[in-house]
């Protein structure tokens, strides 16, 4: 496994630039996989393969981009005003929230302001673990990241966490958290992914309908979905009760985007409308037009109770159909 620092020197971000040669050497593949310098000088990975092209970002195994061979507009929204820097996260693609989603639990001590909002993942380097061309010609991608004394200061469990990314026809995520400690940790999650529309005042979310949900905007009061989805104000639910099978019907791009889950016991919906984009640097005013975050998540409840030597999958798998 070769692997790039957590920390986020200068120097090291510099040394990160040198090792694409040596991440190429070992994983590249020509013509289909290809390790690059990216936006901000942060390693990328793009995959160029007969069904489908991505650009992941190794800095927060973050999926920034994945297109199908026959469409013309990207599945993945990125900000003009995303943040390409260590340390910070990348409004877009498909970031992840772990172990904690929103604002971090209370420890009641001075590393409390050490633990930043969706938890510390998202703004830290991976490692790359594989690199494959598999026997359909997909491409898999898994990306590792486990405990450090850095982690450790902040969040006090050991672990190690898996991405296992596959680029094909569809784009496919699987979330893999191992519990490699002596004592059982709790977990909150999410692929916090950013789907692309035309506009989303025009698109429509199906099933969801005759759910339950959390409404963040009135203190998390508990609401029924009556009928399918629109997004006409800032929105940010989250449903408790879910089924498996999303389906973005996006009359914009003429298409319909199909979302399948496993392991999540929630979907939050979120779009943060006029006000808040125009309060957020990483977006620009009118981005919000633009995305609907869908996200496959376990927030909701006591979350995920990982046993020592035990382990968690949740997966999401994205396509046009």
């Amino acid at each position: 496994m070769f692997s790039l620092a957590h920390s986020s020197t200068t120097s090291e971000n510099t040394e990160n630039k040198i090792n694409i040669q040596q991440l190429n050497a070992e994983f590249g593949v020509a013509q289909q996989i290809e390790f690059i310098v990216g936006k901000g000088n942060l390693p990328c990975i793009q995959i160029n393969n007969s069904k489908a092209s991505a650009l992941i970002s190794i800095y927060a195994a973050q999926v920034l981009s994945f297109k199908p061979i026959n469409e013309t507009a990207d599945l993945m929204f990125i900000s003009d005003n995303a943040f390409f820097q260590e340390g910070k996260a990348i409004k877009g693609g498909t970031p992840i929230c772990w172990p904690w989603f929103g604002t971090a639990p209370d420890q009641g001590n001075q590393n409390d302001l050490k633990r930043p909002a969706h938890g510390f993942v998202r703004n830290s380097f991976w490692s790359v673990s594989s690199a494959d061309v598999l026997a359909n010609g997909d491409t898999k991608i898994v990306l590792e990241i486990e405990d450090s004394e850095q982690t450790r200061e902040i969040w006090p469990f050991r672990f190690q966490l898996a991405l296992e990314i596959v680029i094909g026809e569809s784009l496919t995520l699987e979330l893999l958290t191992r519990n490699t400690g002596n004592q059982p940790f709790t977990i909150t999650e999410a692929l916090h992914t950013y789907i692309n529309v035309g506009d989303a005042t025009q698109a429509t979310v199906f099933g969801l309908e005759h759910t339950e949900y959390l409404n963040k905007k009135e203190d998390f009061i508990p609401m029924c979905q009556v009928g399918a989805l629109t997004i006409a104000e800032e929105t940010d639910h989250i449903h408790t009760d879910i089924k498996h099978q999303l389906i973005i019907e996006d009359p914009v791009f003429k298409r319909k985007i199909k979302i399948t889950s496993s392991g999540n016991k929630n979907v939050v919906v979120w779009n943060p409308w006029a006000e808040i984009a125009a309060e957020m640097t990483d977006l620009k005013n009118d981005d919000y037009k633009y995305f609907i975050c869908l996200e496959v998540a376990n927030v909701a409840t006591d979350g995920v109770e990982i046993l020592p030597g035990s382990e968690y999958r949740m997966d999401a798998n994205y396509s046009v159909v």
